[in-house]
Parts: C-alpha cells; structure tokens; sequence
C-alpha cells in the first residue's frame, strides 16, 4: 500500500505512533514497524514540487509527503523526531540537491 499523502490528508505522531488519514481512513504505524525515512529528490524543480518525505513501513507499504504538504515541516522538524531519530545532515543535503536522489534520514537497527 502506497499512501502518498494530499493537501487534505494528515500526519501526525499521536500516542508514539505515526498517525495518517488517507482518503478517510485512518492508519497508525508504531516505532518498531517503521524500517526506513527518507528524503527523495528530483530533477523537476523549481516548477514542480521536487522533494518529498517517504517512510517505509515494509516492502509494501510506504507513506509520501510532498514537501508542499501543509504539514511537511512540521511533521518532519518537530513531530517525527520526537519517535525516531532523524539525521538532520542527511536533511539539509537533500534540502541543496538538485539531483534525482535518496537521502535516508533514519534506517531502524535490525
């Protein structure tokens, strides 16, 4: 399942769990079962929303916020790191790159 997130739908960590409402249907993903959270980047900017915040749950199910989203920085600045612990180097890479690229901000230790 791809969630990848509109200006209507949210995200938020409630109850130290990621917290989304996709379409109308709400998911929560708790710490253990996020795997990775990354930063991807284009080549499409400035006229196209060309970065995004995707967090994988497994192979089959990943959330995408574009950075956009009305939530993106919050979520990413304030909220998410109160859950896992993000790289904020790797963040501010993404933020100058102009490449097609992954950045990960948060691999979970196996």
């Amino acid at each position: 399942m791809k969630l990848t997130l509109s200006n209507s739908d949210t995200i938020c960590v409630k109850d130290d769990k990621v917290s989304v409402v996709f379409e109308d249907k709400e998911y929560s993903f708790a710490k253990e079962e996020i795997e990775a959270a990354m930063i991807i980047t284009t080549d499409k900017g400035p006229f196209y929303d060309d970065m995004c915040l995707a967090i994988r749950i497994d192979s089959e199910t990943a959330v995408f916020v574009m950075s956009e989203h009305p939530q993106y920085s919050g979520f990413l600045f304030d909220e998410l790191k109160t859950l896992i612990e993000i790289d904020y180097g790797k963040v501010i890479e993404a933020s100058s790159c102009t490449e097609n690229n992954i950045f990960f901000i948060y691999k979970r230790d196996n």
